[in-house]
């Protein structure tokens, strides 16, 4: 649970600071720093609201079968999407020279109307769209897994932009075992995860589920969840074309330098 006691102004001022002008932090100050997943969470939600835009969609990471298990160390986390960072495919996102994007090809889904977690089970039926998506991971840490789950969450879990490309054929991909690659410049830099390090996303959908429940969050109508990576996460470090192929869908992404 979130440390009473904890202010998380500090760590939001720092998070912003680093968001403003690219520059990687090693570590939050030991005096500031979240000590607990629910804290990272009251940092994020801060540095959200200061960034003044709504939040629309949110991220799972780390959702995988066997994190799910608790066979890992880490457990999966949540990131919030805002509108600035929800492009579609075939978009251009401008990126800082040198500075490491990670890419990751993801099945998202849409709600069809708006659904309080707490107070009904997760449906199928409450899902209007599943299409295939690239996930843009930037964290403003220089290390993301050095500095900690509880850094990690307040930095929105290194939400950087959702690529949101054609619907999925779920006939064809249930339970999403097609194959899935990740290109840059028309070359192969990633492919699927296989047996319990692929996302399964009802899966990863349930823990969320489970976890907005516990901290009395509301899913609005026409809300986007990506639900984690189904390749090898891929960090790329200059301009050039992107490409997702996840279950026979294509979804491209333009990187330009600023």
């Amino acid at each position: 649970m979130t440390d009473q006691t904890f202010d998380p102004a500090a760590a939001t001022a720092r998070l912003q600071e680093a968001g403003r002008t690219a520059q990687l932090l090693v570590a939050l100050p030991p005096n500031v720093r979240p000590a607990t997943v629910d804290d990272g969470y009251l940092v994020q939600t801060t540095v959200l609201a200061a960034g003044g835009e709504p939040v629309v969609g949110w991220k799972i990471a780390g959702a995988s079968p066997r994190c799910l298990r608790g066979e890992l160390p880490a457990v999966p986390l949540i990131g919030a999407v805002v509108p600035s960072r929800l492009v579609h495919a075939g978009a251009t996102l401008a990126i800082h020279a040198g500075a490491p994007l990670t890419l990751e090809a993801e099945v998202a889904v849409s709600f069809a109307r708006g659904v309080i977690p707490a107070d009904e089970p997760f449906d199928h039926a409450m899902v209007d769209r599943v299409f295939a998506a690239i996930e843009v991971v930037r964290s403003r840490f220089v290390d993301r897994k050095a500095v900690g789950q509880p850094s990690f969450a307040a930095d929105n879990v290194g939400f950087y932009a959702l690529v949101c490309g054609g619907a999925v054929d779920l006939s064809r991909t249930e339970p999403f075992l097609a194959p899935v690659e990740m290109r840059f410049n028309d070359e192969v830099i990633a492919t699927s995860l296989q047996g319990d390090d692929r996302t399964q996303p009802f899966a990863a959908l349930a823990f969320l589920w489970s976890e907005f429940a516990r901290r009395g969050i509301t899913i609005p109508r026409g809300a986007v969840i990506t639900t984690g990576t189904l390749t090898a996460p891929v960090d790329v470090t200059g301009p050039g074309l992107v490409e997702a192929r996840v279950g026979g869908v294509r979804v491209a992404l333009h990187l330009t330098q600023r």
